[in-house]
């Protein structure tokens, strides 16, 4: 089935302006869309947004950080990421899902990784737009990357939305922002009226069927690992 178009959109909420209908009021309606679809995002990351890549990511020998995105040597070549949800390594029966620490973590007990021998990669962080891996990495390795995105800037009016069911939101929404564009002045908090709007919407995701979430126990996940602690940062005892 197919998503609703840019144009259809921008019809919808043009409606809802009316009697505006000026080349001002167009441009306020077609920003107005590309936001609400943004704020959303910001609300939730919808399946419609998640990405398993398995194409493009993967690591160099002696290589520790990599950018996201495409920029400059070393990169993952993710589209648009927005969160990453895991990172896996694939190396056959050795494949491993990488564990993430924080920044703050790493630098305390590990501030200078080349100490350590390059090995397979087992830990990573996140520092902005870059990924860095620990140990550094001593092989060319694939890795699988789960990730949300930002939405697609709309600008052709055959453009198909990315949400399924979501147009009643996004039109609400849009024509909120819209109006407080032409109508110079009106301020409006879009990611509360967006959370606002979503509420029925994010309580249906919560009860899907054959999902039941549970509240995780607390855990300040650091290092209860057993193994050999001298040769370990993350490893606090011998098993």
């Amino acid at each position: 089935m197919a998503n609703t178009t840019f144009g259809e959109l921008k019809r919808l909420v043009l409606q809802r302006l009316a009697p505006r209908s000026d080349g001002q009021t167009l441009l306020a309606v077609e920003q107005a869309i590309n936001e609400a679809q943004k704020n959303i995002a910001r609300v939730k990351d919808f399946d419609e947004l998640m990405v398993l890549d398995t194409t493009h990511a993967s690591t160099t020998a002696d290589q520790k950080l990599y950018h996201i995105e495409d920029v400059g040597t070393y990169h993952f070549d993710l589209v648009r990421p927005k969160d990453i949800y895991t990172i896996r390594l694939m190396d056959e029966g050795n494949s491993r899902k990488l564990t993430y620490v924080s920044p703050r973590e790493i630098d305390e007990k590990v501030p200078y990784t080349e100490i350590f021998s390059t090995g397979r990669p087992k830990w990573y962080t996140r520092r902005g737009k870059y990924i860095e891996l620990f140990r550094i990495p001593d092989d060319t390795y694939s890795l699988y990357i789960m990730h949300s995105q930002w939405p697609t800037v709309l600008s052709s009016d055959t453009t198909e939305i990315p949400y399924d069911d979501l147009d009643d939101v996004i039109v609400t929404l849009a024509s909120d922002i819209a109006l407080s564009i032409v109508e110079e002045g009106v301020v409006g908090n879009w990611f509360e009226r967006a959370k606002q709007l979503l509420g029925i919407v994010l309580r249906e995701e919560e009860t899907r069927p054959d999902i039941f979430y549970v509240a995780q126990p607390f855990s300040a996940r650091g290092g209860v690992f057993a193994g050999e602690y001298w040769n370990n940062p993350f490893i606090k005892h011998q098993p």
